[in-house]
């Protein structure tokens, strides 16, 4: 994993953190594991069928397999309101072949959120799915071109839940799409400490990082909004996250 030399660059990392809110590691994971775990997630979006909003699943049914659903309206089923149109492809906890390229940038976000952290590199894994522990909800945010957005927003909910066992909050994020090829208008962005709009994706941004301090606002502009949605195309914005679930 590209985390050999991740020591020299985390200093850098915290101090843009502090400094602005944010820091984007360019070029973190090469574009061949990218574009395999990009063509992963469009076969799955093939396979699997697309849930309702208001659907649920328990985490010991994604053990070895994909749950894919629309995010569109004001709850995200976190309990965070604010609007937002996307769909969100809950990735298998195990390890899986078909997920190989996934699983790897997967990976690479949770052991760099672990290690800035403080926290063991595997943190998360391989916890059993017991009562009262946390677990990786790792998951691809694909925002459709025809007005895919998540309003500005701050997080709320995870830092909550974290706080309860004194882990400091951070998000990561893995950006699978480029602008000017798999969208054009749009996309990510934070609002930085010189309360300045930062927009993360550029037209070479495929395989970077970025890591934000989620209370801070940020969201997704609307991504070509001159467009149609179809929940089956691969055009839009596609970033993938881990965050620490708790199971019940």
């Amino acid at each position: 994993m590209f985390f050999n030399n991740i020591e020299f660059q985390i200093k850098d990392i915290e101090d843009g953190l502090k400094t602005n809110g944010y820091y984007i590691l360019r070029g973190a994971i090469s574009n061949e594991i990218c574009l395999a775990a990009r063509n992963e997630y469009f076969t799955c979006m093939k396979n699997n069928d697309l849930h309702a909003q208001s659907q649920t699943f328990a985490p010991k049914e994604i053990l070895d397999l994909a749950w894919r659903k629309t995010a569109v309206g004001s709850g995200n089923g976190v309990g965070e309101k604010y609007s937002q149109v996307l769909q969100t492809t809950y990735l298998p906890i195990n390890e899986n072949i078909l997920f190989k390229n996934l699983h790897y940038c997967t990976k690479a976000a949770i052991q760099l959120r672990n290690i800035l952290t403080n926290m063991d590199k595997d943190f998360g894994f391989n916890n059993h799915l017991k009562s009262g522990t946390y677990w990786n909800a790792s998951r691809v945010h694909h925002y459709p071109s025809g007005g895919g957005h998540m309003s500005e927003h701050s997080d709320t909910h995870f830092p909550a839940i974290l706080n309860e066992s004194n882990i400091p909050f951070v998000q990561v994020a893995v950006l699978l799409s480029n602008r000017q090829e798999d969208f054009h208008q749009g996309g990510g962005f934070i609002i930085d400490r010189n309360n300045k709009k930062i927009f993360f994706e550029d037209e070479s941004i495929l395989g970077s990082i970025v890591v934000f301090d989620g209370s801070l606002k940020h969201g997704v502009d609307d991504v070509d909004p001159n467009c149609v949605i179809d929940w089956n195309s691969s055009k839009g914005r596609i970033a993938l996250f881990s965050n620490l679930y708790v199971s019940k």
